[in-house]
């Protein structure tokens, strides 16, 4: 049988991993969600260029 402490300790341990985990899940999501981002920029700048040259 586990005491208290060793309960309390391996639940905090759980809760940092945890933690850890969500927080490089969300900044990969960001990052990804920011290079598509910069990419329809991009395409969109690319389209108004070439619109420009053709006039």
């Amino acid at each position: 049988m586990m005491s208290q402490d060793t309960k309390l300790m391996l639940f905090f341990i759980w809760v940092v991993i945890a933690m850890l985990i969500s927080t490089i899940g969300l900044v990969v999501i960001i990052r990804w969600y920011h290079r598509e981002v910069n990419k329809v920029k991009q395409a969109k700048r690319n389209e108004q260029l070439e619109n420009q040259k053709s006039k």
